[in-house]
């Protein structure tokens, strides 16, 4: 049943359960955006663990139990400062945030799927879906003026996830904290294929010391449920061995049209000591997701929201091939994704340690979609596998030190190495029409050593850093599908295809050095100065480049363009990144002012070029932007009940020049435009409020008017959402350890407004896409702790 709430129960432990804060004075607010801008290289050596033992732990991002930190070591309004209980050997950067596990709770949304949504409150981030679960693999996260193509996105510091295939891996119940770097990255937090957008670190909730079991389960609207439940064995003194398994099961109707989403999770983790000085982690997830994709509308259709609102895929067929391409069942995914990963900590001597981080993605996707007149088959079977060794040190005269190499090998697809066309048939089946484009694609590799080191000077901190990035591009050869008949990608490979003469690229490898410093003066107890730069990287995009030329063969070699020449015009883009800032903390206030610059180089821009053909794109490497603006974050605390907090981006990204095509022919006149799908104002802001066991929290965002192109012709207008979220604890019974009930609106005025645009900064075409913002949506839950 369609937009029907059902209130139900929500099993999972508090710190799952949304705004209600127990009676005790160590608790956070319910949601705390970290964000101080201050260095975290509190030295700590070792703890003690359960049984006695001195457990000599490497450096970790949160305590082993991922516990909020008690309000005594923050500082007021929950922004924190550095903490005992954290090892770093880098600062916490000017551009630097973190939410934690209550935010993440809160903002989170309903599914607590998408490390995007928790995000949606930071300086200069905006976070775009249809989707009001957050489920939806349509989405974006658009960073300072930049979409998420270059976004690193790590777990524990590790590059799991594939470009392309697959969905989010873990159930947000199980996510310590998550950290996001909008500026300079420190080497050893930057890994990833690319970092030029920024970087965000989701940090796992590992197995807890004491044993419980917690569970969620929630309804809402458009038939939404979770099931959560997650189970910690708790520390085994004898064997030193504690464990947690979860699983959650998640379905939801689309709010529009036809389809459905469905989601099944299962994670595994195990810490385990050897001795006093060898620690292992091993986190082991399964996950199986389908999906029914939203449609997207053209900006005609946007002028229009009121008639279009309800615009989506085809619920029946026709009879009418090139209309039935737009059925719904045509238009989906299924991605059944598994990763393990695990940390070898050896403490080899007091403040000593090296570690060992290998990891495993295997990713098989299936996408149907439209392709024109036909309905296109991708089949998407990616692996990624790596490995991180670092040594860190810490030395008594003060200095940190981390020395690491990161290695990976990634099996495509990005490009496709095999895409199937299909058409719709009178009975609405489908029929094999040709084979769009077949490849062999050998694997990428990344080779990156790097090294961070970081000092005390009295009350100025500094930490430098350079990571050194060799990404190496394989040899694709792409074959003529003439005559090849349905099958496997393997089968028509068999068959001896002959090989495209002008359709082969040789291996290459691209390099960069990227460097960061940060320095943070106190001027006193209250009040600091923070300065950071670094240099970050965005891999080149081979793959639409190579589908385009593949779909538009005859008229590139026409006009004496091989795939080799197209492919040399896309280089790795480059940006540098400043960042200044001042941190003041004191009487319950926290305010921190910050201004950032950016330059971006050889940045990649899609070119529609009439001169060469009808619709004729392709990709050019060589533009240029700058960015620059303005953020503040505040939060102030006015007693025990109420606190209010927010923050405002002021920002201009523009192109430094025109764009020149291929043929010579006219510039594209982009200097001084915006740059798409890149807002110039946003702020948000919200209120916590707790009256004995309820807390209330209305959150209001407002996001200023958008380009959909380079030209800036296609203008989307700015918008305001607001959010309210209550809950009430319930307190212990039967048992129980605590009870909490929850209820959330997304959306409360049910304000129409278009969310995400695509392809968002490096689409300088007029054939950007867009799609609307969720209506309201109202969510019950109920959580339960043992």
């Amino acid at each position: 049943m369609k937009r029907i709430l059902f209130i139900g129960a929500l099993l999972g432990g508090e710190s799952y359960g949304a705004l209600a804060v127990a009676q005790d004075s160590t608790n956070l607010p319910p949601v705390t955006i970290v964000s101080d801008g201050q260095p975290r290289n509190v030295r700590q050596n070792s703890t003690t663990n359960a049984r006695g033992r001195t457990a000599r732990r490497a450096r970790q991002a949160v305590p082993s139990n991922q516990q909020p930190v008690p309000q005594q070591q923050q500082q007021s309004g929950g922004v924190r400062a550095s903490q005992n209980s954290v090892l770093s050997t880098t600062p916490q950067l000017a551009g630097a945030s973190s939410v934690t596990q209550q935010g993440i709770a809160i903002l989170g949304g309903p599914a607590q799927t998408s490390f995007y949504q928790p995000l949606a409150l930071i300086p200069s981030v905006s976070v775009q879906t249809p989707d009001p679960y957050g489920l939806n693999t349509t989405r974006n996260i658009n960073i300072r003026g930049k979409g998420d193509f270059h976004l690193s996105r790590t777990i524990d510091g590790l590059p799991l996830m594939g470009i392309v295939g697959g969905s989010d891996l873990f159930d947000l119940e199980n996510i310590g904290r998550i950290d996001v770097y909008r500026g300079a990255v420190p080497s050893d937090k930057g890994i990833g294929l690319s970092n030029a957008t920024g970087v965000i670190n989701q940090l796992t909730l590992r197995p807890q010391d004491k044993a419980g079991f917690t569970a969620r389960q929630a309804f809402g609207t458009d038939s939404f449920y979770k099931t959560f439940v997650r189970i910690d064995s708790g520390l085994n003194p004898e064997t030193a061995t504690k464990a947690f398994l979860s699983g959650s099961n998640i379905g939801v109707d689309k709010w529009t049209g036809a389809g459905d989403q469905k989601r099944q999770n299962v994670t595994f983790g195990l810490s385990q000591d050897f001795g006093d000085r060898i620690t292992l982690d091993v986190t082991a997830v399964y996950n199986n997701y389908a999906e029914n994709f939203f449609r997207a509308l053209t900006y005609p259709q946007t002028t229009n929201l009121r008639n279009n609102y309800s615009h989506d895929f085809n619920t029946t067929l026709t009879g009418v091939a090139a209309t039935d391409v737009n059925y719904y069942k045509f238009n989906r995914m299924n991605a059944k994704t598994f990763a393990t990963f695990a940390k070898l900590d050896y403490n080899f001597a007091e403040g000593q340690h090296l570690l060992f981080k290998p990891y495993y993605w295997d990713n098989d996707t299936t996408r149907y979609n439209a392709a024109g007149s036909n309905v296109q088959i991708w089949r998407q079977q990616n692996q990624n596998v790596g490995s991180v060794f670092e040594y860190a040190g810490q030395f008594p005269w003060g200095t940190d030190v981390v020395v690491g190499y990161w290695w990976q090998s990634m099996k495509p697809p990005p490009p496709p190495t095999d895409q199937r066309r299909f058409t719709v048939d009178a009975a609405g089946g489908l029929d094999f029409s040709h084979w769009q484009s077949l490849a062999r694609i050998d694997n990428f590799s990344v080779n990156s050593p790097y090294f961070q080191v970081s000092q005390n000077f009295g009350s100025t901190f500094v930490t430098s850093g350079l990571r050194y990035m060799v990404l190496g591009a394989p040899q694709m050869l792409y074959y003529n599908t003439a005559g090849i008949s349905d099958g496997t990608h393997g089968q028509a490979l068999a068959l001896n295809p002959a090989i495209y003469p002008d359709a082969t690229l040789a291996a290459r490898d691209y390099t960069a050095w990227l460097p960061n410093v940060a320095i943070r003066h106190d001027l006193n107890p209250a009040l600091s100065v923070n300065f950071s730069y670094g240099r970050r990287f965005g891999r080149p995009d081979w793959g639409p480049q190579a589908s385009n030329y593949i779909s538009n063969r005859t008229v590139f070699t026409a006009r004496g363009f091989s795939l080799q020449s197209l492919v040399d015009k896309v280089r790795p883009e480059i940006s540098d990144q400043f960042d200044a800032s001042l941190r003041f903390s004191q009487y319950g206030l926290t305010v921190i002012p910050t201004l950032f610059y950016a330059k971006y180089q050889n940045k990649q821009v899609k070119v529609i070029d009439p001169s060469i053909g009808p619709n004729i794109a392709y990709f050019q490497g060589t533009g240029s932007s700058t960015g620059y603006g303005f953020e503040l974050e505040a939060n102030y605390r006015f007693d025990e009940q109420f606190s209010v907090f927010g923050s405002t981006t002021l920002a201009s990204e523009t192109f430094d020049s025109d764009t020149p095509t291929l043929s010579g022919g006219a510039m594209l006149a982009t200097k001084g435009k915006q740059i798409p799908n890149t807002p110039q104002v946003m702020i948000k802001g919200g209120v916590t409020y707790q009256v004995d066991r309820l807390a209330i929290m209305p959150i209001v965002r407002y996001i200023g008017p958008r380009f959909g192109e380079a030209a800036n012709t296609q203008r989307v207008s700015g918008y305001t959402v607001a959010d309210l979220t209550m809950s009430y604890d319930l307190g212990s019974h039967f048992g129980v350890e605590s009870l909490n009930a929850s209820f959330s609106i997304q959306n409360i005025f049910d304000r129409q407004y278009i969310s995400q645009i695509s392809p968002s900064d490096i689409d300088l075409s007029a054939g950007a896409t867009y799609f609307l913002g969720a209506p309201r949506t109202v969510v019950g839950s109920l959580s339960m702790k043992f």
